[in-house]
C-alpha cells in the first residue's frame, strides 16, 4: 500500500515538472530579450508531445465531400489499366494526326514539282489515316482529280505501277484483254477513246489499268467510294434503305445488267426495262453477301433510281440507289465475281 502511495506521487511530481520547465524558459527569455531564442527541441519539449499529422494537406475544412479515391500530395499513382488504355489510344490519335497533315504536305510538295504518282501516294495514304473533315474533303478532292488524270484517261506515266501500255495482236479483242487484266471493256475502250469495242487492229498500242476495282459504301455519309486496289479514284452519293435495312458487311459483285427490268420483291406490277417508272434506273449491279450482315443475301444490289431526290436519304427497300449518270460509271468499273463492296456504319 505505502509503494503505491509513493508511485502515485512520483507521477504527479513529474506531471508538475513539464509546466515548471516550460515557465522557467519563457521567464529566462523575459529577462533577456535580446538573447537568441531557446533550441527549438527545447521548447518542443518544454510544450509537451505535440498530434501527429496523417497528410501534409493545408488544415483547411475542404467545402464539400472528402474524396477517398484521391492519393496523398507527391504520392505515385499507378495509373488504372482503363486509364493506360485512354492515354495510348489519345496518344495513337495524336500521331496519326501528324502524320496525315505531314503526308498532304508532302502531297501538295510533289504537286508542285509535277510528280503526280508521288502526289497520289502521299494523298492515298493520309486517307487511311485519322485526318478532319477539312482534310478529308481536300485528299479526295484531289485523288479523284488524279485519278480522272491517271486512270481514267488515255496518259500513261512510266513511273505508274497501276497502268500499263498494252500492244494488241492479231486474234485480241477488248473483252479478252479486260478479262485479263480483271477489268471491264467498256472502261477499257473509255479511257483508250475507242467508239466502237468491235474495231481493233493488231499493232494498235492501248493502255490498260490492272484491276479490280472495289467499292466501299458508308452509310452514315450516304457516300461510295471507289478504289482500285487501296488507291481511292471516285466518290458518289448514294441513297439507302428505310429504317436502317440496307445490311453492313463485305459483298461481292454477282451480276450486272443493262436497262433491267423490275421485278417487286414484295408483289406487285413488273415494271419494263426502259419504263419512266422503272425504279431500277438503267443499271443492276447485283450483289451475294460474304461476311456480316450481308452474309446469304441475295436480295440487294445498286441501281439507278427514276427518284434522284432521294439521293442522300434512306428511303429505299434497302439497296443502295444512285443518280443514274453515276451509277454507269460505277457499272463500267466494277467485274462479276471479283470485285467487292464493302457496306459500313
Amino acid at each position: 500500500m505505502g509503494g503505491y502511495y509513493r508511485q502515485r506521487r512520483r507521477k504527479n511530481r513529474a506531471i508538475w515538472a513539464f509546466p515548471a520547465t516550460g515557465m522557467a524558459a519563457l521567464a529566462l527569455w523575459y529577462i533577456n530579450p535580446t538573447q537568441d531564442a531557446p533550441d527549438p527541441e527545447i521548447a518542443r519539449l518544454a510544450l509537451g508531445p505535440q498530434p501527429v499529422l496523417t497528410t501534409d494537406r493545408p488544415e483547411i475544412a475542404p467545402k464539400g465531400p472528402i474524396r477517398t479515391d484521391v492519393s496523398e500530395k507527391g504520392a505515385t499513382q499507378t495509373p488504372t489499366r482503363a486509364g493506360t488504355r485512354k492515354a495510348s489510344s489519345r496518344n495513337s490519335k495524336s500521331a496519326a494526326a501528324g502524320r496525315a497533315s505531314s503526308l498532304i504536305a508532302a502531297g501538295k510538295q510533289a504537286l508542285a514539282r509535277k510528280d503526280l504518282v508521288a502526289a497520289r501516294a502521299h494523298f492515298s495514304e493520309a486517307m487511311t489515316l485519322d485526318v478532319d473533315d477539312a482534310q478529308a474533303n481536300l485528299v479526295r478532292a484531289e485523288l479523284t482529280r488524279l485519278g480522272n488524270e491517271l486512270i481514267f484517261s488515255g496518259r500513261i506515266l512510266p513511273s505508274d505501277p497501276l497502268v500499263s501500255r498494252y500492244i494488241i495482236k492479231t486474234g485480241d479483242s477488248l473483252a479478252k484483254i479486260a478479262k485479263e487484266n480483271s477489268i471491264t471493256d467498256d472502261l477499257l475502250a473509255e479511257m483508250n477513246g475507242i467508239r466502237n469495242k468491235n474495231i481493233i487492229r493488231a499493232g494498235q498500242s492501248i493502255k490498260i489499268v490492272k484491276g479490280p476495282f472495289h467499292a466501299k459504301v458508308d452509310k452514315n455519309d450516304y457516300s461510295l467510294d471507289i478504289y482500285l486496289g487501296t488507291t481511292f479514284v471516285k466518290h458518289f452519293r448514294v441513297g439507302l434503305g428505310l429504317d436502317d435495312s440496307t445490311p453492313t458487311g463485305q459483298w461481292k459483285v454477282s451480276t450486272k445488267l443493262k436497262n433491267p427490268t423490275f421485278y417487286p420483291p414484295r408483289g406487285g406490277d413488273i415494271v419494263a426495262a426502259n419504263d419512266p417508272d422503272n425504279p431500277l434506273g438503267e443499271r443492276w449491279i447485283g450483289l451475294t453477301g460474304v461476311s456480316g450482315e450481308a452474309v446469304g443475301q441475295r436480295r440487294y444490289g445498286i441501281h439507278g433510281t427514276n427518284e434522284p431526290e432521294s439521293i442522300g436519304q434512306s428511303v429505299s427497300m434497302g439497296c443502295v440507289r444512285m443518280h443514274n449518270a453515276d451509277v454507269e460509271s460505277v457499272y463500267s468499273y466494277l467485274i462479276e465475281s471479283k470485285s467487292i463492296v464493302t457496306i459500313t456504319d
